[in-house]
């Protein structure tokens, strides 16, 4: 045999000995100690349990347990959350070690001089189950039930006591509020006040649904813009309850006795509501029932984790995201306006005029109904100039692809105007919407609407539309 392989077959036999050597002292570190196999060391009837606690990061809580229902031994108020804590009473059930070392003299070789959590169980005796380091090459952890022996057993005994007194609360629910009226913001620099209204009248599109409302005055908001910014409430989650009794003095180291921000949303709840009638099946007959409801959450001060929060009126403090915050103190309205260059509905257009270099040409739509030979309907629009039918479907859809680059409220068109449109609406109101394009610069134009902020666009896209009319208008001989 070559001295290279043989070299080989003694490293790989040292190495499995090491390995061997390394998992023993892993398990036994007492030189003196005996290792045995072990089944189930403890097990837990659950009708004689009166109370569980535990001590996990120099915090101790304890629960009184009836057979069926937990309580706060310290607070029966306490507003908890029963689930983790059937979790640990099924993990006491039963619990099994994979190996037991007997006799084990050295607790601080295993982690249980200072264990990580202590298990304390109440029936007719105590039984305190102490928890101490995990094991790296399987990850079980050394237990000692106080019997000279440590036991090898499921980490899960570890996890699944790793909780403070404040994980295990029932924290509030928030309500749905998809439905919504309106939306409120009181901060010190002033009042955002948002209403969601469909088919109001209140834009020159319909598509606008979201309005800010100032003193009776009603300002349309981009639909996305405005949404996410009220989603940041409507679509809330806690985060961490800090407190669940707060009185006047905590509220005021919250922050809460005088909010930063105060957020009233109103919402329609909707509920199915028995009639005590029933049908012919004899089944019950449900109405629908609708209601306005409100939330009111109140924002105080910055943690380190986030901010303090509380529904109006309770006594339970949460942390939300400090980017919440954030948004609600410091958004204005401007902030929320469209950049929608355009947005009209073509079905209630009735015509528009364009005029280009001085002339203007007016141009009559109509939704033309087509059936074809397999029965199916489709919907046209057909555009009338001069008597001619001339197809300005394309323009129009141009039109509505122009994207804003930017917002140019303030800034004065020196090169004077390239296109503009006046579109007639069979509407009660904005019956006229008038688009105006100026000129600008090599790279851009400004967008006038009659409705809204005019918007930077992009010189080339104006090009095109103009060279698009140009052609439907002129028409090459």
């Amino acid at each position: 045999m070559k001295r290279g392989k043989k070299l080989l077959i003694l490293a790989v036999a040292l190495l499995v000995v090491a390995g061997g050597a390394f998992a023993a002292l892993e398990f036994i570190p007492d030189e003196e100690a005996e290792v045995t196999e072990s089944e189930v060391i403890y097990s837990l009837d659950a009708a004689t349990l009166t109370n569980l606690s535990w001590t996990f990061e120099d915090e101790t809580v304890s629960f009184d347990y009836n057979g069926e229902d937990w309580t706060y031994s310290e607070d029966t108020s306490f507003p908890l959350d029963p689930t983790r804590l059937n979790t640990m009473l099924s993990t006491l059930e039963e619990v099994s070690a994979s190996r037991t070392i007997e006799n084990a003299e050295d607790l601080e070789q295993y982690g249980l001089d200072e264990p990580v959590c202590t298990i304390t169980v109440t029936t007719d005796t105590e039984t305190v189950i102490s928890i101490g380091d995990e094991t790296s090459l399987d990850g079980l952890r050394y237990v000692s039930l106080g019997d000279d022996n440590v036991y090898l057993v499921d980490s899960g005994i570890y996890s699944n006591f790793s909780y403070g007194l404040y994980d295990l609360v029932s924290k509030e629910s928030i309500p749905d509020m998809s439905d919504l009226v309106s939306f409120t913001v009181e901060r010190s620099s002033g009042t955002l006040s948002i209403d969601y209204l469909e088919d109001s009248g209140l834009a020159y599109s319909d598509r606008y649904t979201y309005f800010a409302v100032d003193d009776g005055e009603y300002t349309a908001l981009d639909n996305t813009l405005a949404g996410d910014f009220i989603s940041q409430i409507s679509g809330l989650t806690w985060g961490d309850c800090v407190d669940y009794k707060a009185e006047a003095k905590t509220l005021l180291d919250y922050g809460l006795d005088s909010p930063a921000v105060t957020v009233t949303v109103n919402y329609i709840e909707t509920t199915e509501v028995e009639t005590n009638e029933t049908d012919e099946d004899g089944e019950p007959i449900y109405e629908t029932r609708e209601e306005e409801k409100s939330f009111v959450l109140e924002i105080g001060d910055y943690a380190e984790d986030g901010c303090y929060a509380r529904i109006a009126g309770s006594d339970m403090v949460y942390l939300i995201d400090a980017s919440i915050c954030d948004s609600l103190l410091y958004t204005e309205v401007s902030e929320l306006l469209p950049d929608d260059v355009i947005l009209l509905d073509w079905d209630l257009t009735e015509g528009f005029d364009i005029t280009l270099d001085g002339v203007t040409y007016s141009v009559t739509m109509a939704l033309e109904e087509s059936t074809d030979d397999e029965g199916s309907t489709t919907y046209d629009y057909v555009f009338t100039l001069d008597g001619e039918d001339v197809d300005f479907s394309d323009v129009l859809s141009s039109l509505e692809a122009l994207e804003s680059e930017g917002s140019a409220e303030g800034v004065t068109p020196e090169l004077g105007e390239e296109i503009s449109f006046v579109f007639h609406r069979s509407t009660d109101t904005f019956t006229e919407v008038t688009l105006t394009i100026y000129k600008y610069d090599s790279s851009k134009c400004i967008a006038s609407l009659s409705e809204g902020q005019p918007q930077f666009v992009s010189r080339d896209a104006v090009v095109d539309i103009v060279e698009a009319v140009t052609a439907l208008v002129l028409p090459s001989e």
